[in-house]
């Protein structure tokens, strides 16, 4: 009995262990055979990364080849985040070894938590080359098992060799956002790309060819597949595909001239700031006459593009921020000014075509004879067509705006440009400028005088309503409701006597336009390229910034040629002498000969002056001016045009007159011939 019950165990135990065999050899059959593909899949995912390689981005080139926007190489720091990683402890480790106050363990979490795409590197932190850098790498290579899925890798930064020159035109870059990773999707960017934000960087970070393509700076970037250990430490590369290189961008502007237009500024500003502290802005621009390149443009206060990329903007923001100076607002493209006296160019144009005689003369005693007798800055005396351009005199220009009528005049400067975007090629958020009419007063002010009147109708309405309410008899509720409608009917006709006076065009509306007050605002662009059509002979091109695109191997891709925008109707003879009439301001008794007398005859020079009510609301009316000043040159086969404005900058000979004479001398190496002429004399 004992030895059966004992052979039944054994059979029970044999059996159970066979069982369990069966089940541990099913179960490795399943993981080692059925499985195997699966794991090994799983298994190499884990061990090998794609690692981006970022694109070089295409340099930026002045007309003459000096290179105004390049990369450098720069080290980044990047976590690669992972299920197993103590991303809290390592934020504080890397902070606390990089060491700076914009990079805390709490920045460092929060860019890392952004990142949705599981095992894909995340830029920390840009080591900039210098003693600095090599230490925080040699700290960061001594705590290397502290610090797993950290990696450093070496990678191209956007690099401005000339600091704030030009840096309102070049722009600026900056990392992607979300809405702009959307946005492009199709050019497939990263979380951890650089991407153009204002200027030419913006403006040329794709641009369409003719062909469909898309070139631009933006370069493709290349991959590389890694093997890496548990820690995602790099064990060996495998795979790489090489990036390639964005295109180059060659601009129209050249770097000397711009240098010159910008230090003259600076050095204006300073002078002019002395007199008056609101003095701190402008904004000038140089075209060539003949094609519309842009060939200087300079806005004050300035920009230093390297700020945004290499960590100096938080110590500047204030500076960036200020609601007063505004640096990223580039004045030659979105600001709109009072052009002042510059706009009765577009009067005696105006006048001329109607038939009034360059030669007729008339008398200014200091003020307009009509209503408001607007008055004119000095007694010039007699007075015609070119020494009243000469001598900028507003009785001529207001008697010369009253006979050609605001709708011829308004007729010139549409053909002009003024008051409408140049769509110049290179720039983003032009402003379109204003340009005073009829029709744009009407279309201004009425639904201003409509909603007034009707506001103060409902109050009034309202009103009266709690008084019937009120009203205790019949006789009472009578008495307030004649007082009503006789309250409604003087409403009703101040409203009428509003609409007529300030939506309809009055006389002195003509009077203030021909002078270039009123409403009249247009931007720095608009005036250069006004000026440029009146010295070409009326030919109005499309400013235009970007000369050509080459390839990463230098050939051209893309090159911008003039393009003709309109041939005004306006007559050579008329625009001949309006161009008598610039050439007086710079001749003995015109507002800018002290600026150029000392030219050679060659080099004449056409320009006018303008002193610019400002317009703002808390300035002084008869005390606070801006300095305008447009010219061309020389004189008999005119080159380039030049438009600036220095805000507060009082007269415009004074101010923004000394920065054209700055550029002009640049511009025909004036004062290089005045040294060699020194040396040899000596």
């Amino acid at each position: 009995m004992k030895k059966r019950e004992q052979d039944l165990r054994l059979t029970v135990y044999f059996v159970l262990v066979v069982l369990v065999f069966f089940l541990l050899v099913s179960r490795l059959f399943y993981l080692q055979i059925i499985q195997n593909q699966q794991f090994m899949q799983l298994s190499e995912s884990n061990r090998l990364r794609l690692i981006q390689i970022p694109a070089r981005r295409g340099d930026i080139l002045d007309s003459k080849g000096n290179i105004v926007a390049t990369s450098v190489p720069v080290f980044s720091v990047f976590i690669t985040p992972s299920e197993d990683l103590d991303l809290e402890s390592i934020a504080h480790k890397l902070s606390n070894i990089i060491d700076d106050p914009d990079i805390t363990a709490e920045n460092i979490i929060e860019t890392v938590e952004k990142q949705t795409r599981k095992y894909e590197p995340v830029e920390i932190a840009r080591l900039h080359w210098g003693e600095k850098a090599w230490e925080i790498m040699a700290k960061l290579e001594e705590n290397r098992q502290e610090l797993p899925g950290v990696s450093i890798e070496e990678r191209p930064m956007r690099y401005y060799p000339h600091g704030e020159l030009l840096g309102n035109i070049l722009g600026y870059v900056g990392k992607i956002s979300e809405d702009e990773l959307e946005k492009y999707s199709m050019y497939k960017y990263s979380m951890q790309d650089w991407i153009g934000k204002t200027g030419i960087e913006r403006f040329a970070e794709l641009i369409r060819y003719e062909d469909g393509r898309v070139i631009g700076l933006k370069g493709q970037d290349g991959v590389h597949q890694i093997e890496v250990d548990a820690n995602n430490r790099k064990i060996q590369e495998l795979v790489a595909i090489s990036p390639t290189p964005g295109y180059n961008v060659v601009l129209t502007i050249d770097l000397e001239l711009q240098r010159a237009l910008e230090e003259a500024m600076d050095e204006v500003i300073a002078d002019v700031k002395k007199k008056n502290p609101k003095a701190m802005a402008g904004g000038a621009v140089v075209l060539d006459v003949k094609t519309g390149k842009i060939l200087a443009a300079a806005s004050r206060p300035t920009v230093n593009p390297n700020d945004f990329v290499d960590g100096s903007f938080a110590e500047k923001k204030d500076y960036y921020n200020d609601p007063k100076k505004r640096p990223l607002y580039n004045r030659v493209f979105q600001a709109q000014y009072p052009p002042g006296s510059t706009f009765k160019l577009v009067t005696a144009m105006a006048a001329l075509e109607k038939g009034v005689n360059p030669k007729e003369s008339l008398t200014c005693k200091g003020a307009y004879w009509k209503p408001p007798y607007i008055k004119c800055w000095n007694v010039h005396g007699r007075v015609n067509l070119y020494s009243a351009i000469g001598e900028s005199c507003n009785t001529y220009f207001q008697e010369a705006g009253r006979r050609a009528g605001i709708d011829k005049m308004v007729e010139i400067a549409k053909e002009f440009g003024l008051g409408e975007k140049t769509n110049a090629l290179g720039i983003i958020n032009e402003s379109s400028g204003l340009l005073p009419s009829p029709q744009r007063k009407k279309e201004q002010y009425q639904p201003i005088i409509e909603n007034k009147y009707r506001t103060e109708l409902e109050a009034l309405e309202e009103e009266y309503k709690n008084m019937l309410e009120k009203a205790e008899s019949a006789e009472e509720q009578e008495k307030i409701k004649r007082n009503y409608e006789n309250r409604k009917r003087i409403l009703e006709a101040q409203y009428k006597i509003d609409l007529n006076f300030y939506t309809k065009w009055q006389p002195f509306d003509t009077y203030n336009t021909s002078i270039g007050q009123g409403s009249n605002n247009y931007t720095i662009i608009q005036l250069a390229n006004y000026v440029a059509t009146i010295a070409n002979g009326g030919k109005r091109y499309r400013p235009y910034l970007i000369d050509k695109v080459l390839s990463p191997d230098g050939k051209v891709v893309q090159e911008y040629k003039p393009e003709l925008i309109k041939e005004v109707s306006v007559s050579d003879t008329t625009l001949a002498h309006v161009r008598r009439g610039m050439k007086a301001v710079t001749e003995p008794g015109g507002t800018a000969y002290f600026l150029f007398k000392d030219f050679p005859s060659h080099i004449g020079v056409g320009a006018k002056s303008g002193t610019a009510q400002t317009g703002r609301s808390g300035d002084r009316k008869n005390k606070d001016f801006h300095g305008v000043f447009v010219a061309f040159a020389p004189y008999d086969n005119p080159q380039i045009a030049f438009a600036c404005i220095i805000e507060y900058g009082e007269s415009g000979g004074g101010s923004a007159g000394r920065v054209a004479k700055a550029v002009f001398e640049e511009y025909f190496g004036l004062k290089e011939k005045e040294k060699e002429e020194r040396e040899d004399m000596s």
